[in-house]
């Protein structure tokens, strides 16, 4: 069991230069902020604003520009003014209970900012992050934090509880996660209430890759080898959808019709679809050695694949966006580890994992607005959800 749950992590785990995307936006607001308050307050603005590239700014930096936003953060705090030309338009207050709390305070005031101007979706801004990170033989613990991983709560601790998954995307006040013990459980937790109610155990593999609605898709090992499996939480019905005698995991839904998965039918991992009303098994993508990480939003799918062959050192797995509609390909990333993709909520951002030597990053693609953006990590993430 141990081996198959090191073949799984490894299949859910820039030079963006040559990305192409087209032109976004034609107007980037030019705004003046005036900021008081904690550096490392500061720092996450900065960051946001960076990340966001929605504005021409400056902080702290006289511009005369018609709009001005005056951020004010003490105690727990924040207070946000918006002026125009001067003359002061509206004062927004965000409060918490926890000094910790300040990155959510200053993305939402951003995520707000972007609002006023009718600029495109930010929401990845305002979207909390459920991650599993291993802290000792045989622990590993699940935490709540913000995009930028500069805010960390401890939410499950206590053996080893692997692959959180968002139950609710909408809410995200609920999460379904692994617990190992003598057996695989897969629970479902309320993270305001603590409520969990145990859903399926397994004496082998047991995770969930995908949530629909009502529909979940696990992979499970009931009879020794890993297949992908539809959970409906209603009716408490389970459906087997891959009958592969080797490996098939991390099944994605991939529009109404369709879902994905990893299998190593062709002797290494790589990247099928399967027609649910048909049957009809095909690989995705003809490109790279083997195929891991894989996620999906609406007509595109993210995967990466490795394109080295080295028997010592590290090997290099790029990053790859594929359209469902016409097949096309496109090159994400052009060097290192890059895995474990993950779209955002509006299939604008991805954000993935890059392993550098003994280190690990967070990487943000922004694709429209063709940036990627890294934060250092202090250790290894298991898994995570955005």
């Amino acid at each position: 069991m141990s081996r198959l749950i090191f073949l799984l992590i490894s299949v859910m785990f820039l030079n963006a230069k040559e990305l192409v995307i087209t032109k976004y936006l034609d107007y980037r607001p030019s705004i003046e902020i005036k900021f008081n308050g904690n550096r490392n307050v500061l720092r996450i603005l900065k960051t946001d604003l960076q990340v966001l590239d929605h504005f021409n700014y400056t902080i702290n930096t006289d511009k005369n520009c018609s709009y001005t936003f005056k951020f004010n953060y003490s105690d727990k705090n924040l207070k946000v003014s918006y002026f125009n030309k001067g003359k002061l338009l509206k004062s927004i207050i965000y409060k918490s209970n926890s000094s910790y709390y300040y990155p959510f305070l200053i993305h939402k005031a951003v995520y707000d900012i972007n609002e006023f101007f009718s600029l495109p979706s930010a929401k990845f801004l305002i979207r909390k992050v459920v991650y599993s990170l291993s802290t000792a033989p045989k622990q590993t613990n699940i935490y709540l934090a913000d995009y930028t991983l500069s805010y960390k709560k401890l939410i499950i601790s206590g053996g080893l509880n692997i692959f959180p998954k968002w139950a609710n995307n909408r809410y995200q006040n609920e999460i379904f996660y692994t617990s190992l013990g003598r057996e695989a459980v897969l629970y479902k937790l309320n993270l305001k209430t603590g409520k969990r109610e145990k859903l399926l155990s397994s004496q082998g593999l047991l995770i969930v890759s995908d949530v629909k609605g009502d529909k979940l898709l696990v992979t499970l090992a009931l009879n020794g080898s890993p297949d992908v499996y539809e959970f409906d939480l209603k009716t408490k019905k389970l459906t087997q959808i891959t009958t592969y005698p080797g490996i098939d995991v991390n099944g994605k839904f991939w529009g109404e019709d369709k879902i994905v998965f990893v299998s190593d039918r062709y002797g290494i991992p790589m990247v099928f679809s399967k027609d649910l009303k048909t049957g009809a098994i095909s690989r995705v993508v003809y490109h790279g050695k083997n195929q891991v990480g894989v996620d999906t939003y609406k007509k595109y799918l993210v995967l990466s694949s490795r394109e080295s062959d080295k028997s010592f050192g590290n090997n290099t797995f790029n990053l790859f966006l594929v359209n469902k509609n016409d097949d096309s390909l496109k090159r994400l990333t052009f060097s290192g580890q890059n895995s474990f993709p993950n779209f955002s909520v509006d299939g604008n951002s991805i954000m993935f994992i890059k392993r550098e030597n003994f280190y690990s990053k967070i990487g943000i693609i922004r694709l429209n607005e063709n940036k990627v953006f890294y934060y250092p990590l202090p250790k290894i993430l298991q898994s995570f959800d955005w």
